[in-house]
């Protein structure tokens, strides 16, 4: 792991993101240490801020390893940024921008 750990961690650093994912994707396909895969794979989307990714891969991990106090805070801190941005969406009922309507 602490080869994969190595190679990831210099995509990051260099923004190589889909690199990153490409390779843990591999990894995980072909059930090269899996566990830590998805939970780098969902540390990447959530870097990227795709956090519907990151959530699917630290669920899986929480599958197996349900008492994962940092990975269950992660997921947490996901959820509730989930929720602002749905919340932000529908912030604003008045979406024609009609003068009359606003408060």
């Amino acid at each position: 792991m602490d080869n994969i750990k190595v190679k990831i961690d210099k995509y990051i650093q260099d923004q190589e993101y889909t690199k990153a994912i490409d390779e843990l994707t591999d990894y995980i396909e072909r059930d090269i240490d899996v566990i830590n895969c998805f939970m780098l794979r969902g540390d990447v989307y959530y870097i990227k801020q795709e956090f519907a990714k990151a959530l699917n891969d630290f669920n899986k991990v929480l599958k197996i390893d349900p008492e994962n106090k940092s990975l269950n805070a992660k997921v947490e801190m996901i959820k509730d940024i989930l929720k602002f941005q749905a919340l932000d969406i529908y912030s604003s009922t008045n979406l024609n921008k009609d003068p009359w309507l606003d408060d």
